[in-house]
């Protein structure tokens, strides 16, 4: 193993530990967004570590702090692989517990690159949930596996760059069960600042449930910024706040994105 090499698993290891003493987020999306994914993939032979601290606010005594690592890999052109490991906390109605969540394997192909005269990209993604927390009730979990389709478009508008997902979830059900589908879509927007390094993004990020009749939304709005360190490492932050009477009051997503 030469020094090269040594230095990506040095890097790696790191990373990963300070994820998990960072507390929480399930970074279920593309950073800096909560929710949003680009329809662009990761390079060829290059991996994307992304972590951070996701903390929703229900009520004075619900509120939950999430953290997962997710590793992409650009495994060819424009198919990228992306594995997300989530650990949960919780409280509601004064119980407390904490836990590992459903591990998610995500794959994201594109299928249009934008070109110069026309800078749209579009591209799908598959979504699959193993039920690896079991069945929990408190965390939400089924203890049956998820299976889900996106379609992502990417457009730059010189400086901003939007990024719309539109997706359907197939829901498992456990036993004697009869859990809703859920449809979710977002809104991403990016803005290049004259500060080169400085990002400012905002998104809009919902879902329901799909069944005799569309039920149950939750709409969130965020805003935030992303500090681009250099080429392979960048820090991001956003506020939010529900919309609906299912969403959270508010939420705080801070996060670390580092390439190699």
């Amino acid at each position: 193993m030469n020094k090269a090499e040594i230095n990506k698993v040095f890097w790696v290891v790191l990373l990963s530990f300070l994820s998990f003493l960072s507390l929480p987020s399930v970074a279920s999306a593309e950073r800096p967004f909560l929710v949003t994914e680009t329809a662009i993939p990761v390079e060829r032979g290059i991996y994307r570590l992304e972590t951070g601290v996701v903390f929703d606010r229900f009520s004075s005594n619900s509120h939950d702090t999430d953290l997962a690592i997710d590793i992409r890999y650009g495994l060819i052109q424009n198919l990228e692989l992306d594995l997300v490991v989530p650990y949960l906390f919780r409280e509601a109605g004064g119980e407390r517990d904490n836990q590992f969540g459903d591990v998610l394997f995500r794959a994201k192909v594109r299928f249009i690159k934008g070109r110069e005269a026309n800078p749209l990209s579009i591209a799908g993604q598959l979504i699959i949930k193993l039920p690896t927390a079991g069945r929990d009730r408190f965390f939400g979990t089924s203890g049956e596996p998820d299976v889900g389709f996106i379609a992502i478009a990417s457009k730059e508008f010189t400086p901003v760059t939007a990024h719309v997902n539109l997706g359907y979830i197939f829901i498992g059900n456990p036993p004697f069960g009869n859990e809703p589908n859920q449809i979710r879509y977002s809104l991403g927007l990016e803005l290049q600042t004259n500060v080169e390094p400085l990002l400012l993004m905002a998104e809009m990020a919902g879902s329901a449930d799909i069944g005799d009749q569309v039920r149950n939304g939750i709409l969130d709005l965020l805003g935030g910024i992303e500090y681009r360190v250099n080429q392979i490492a960048r820090f991001d932050g956003s506020v939010g706040f529900g919309l609906t009477n299912n969403s959270p009051d508010y939420l705080f997503n801070i996060g670390f994105t580092y390439l190699f």
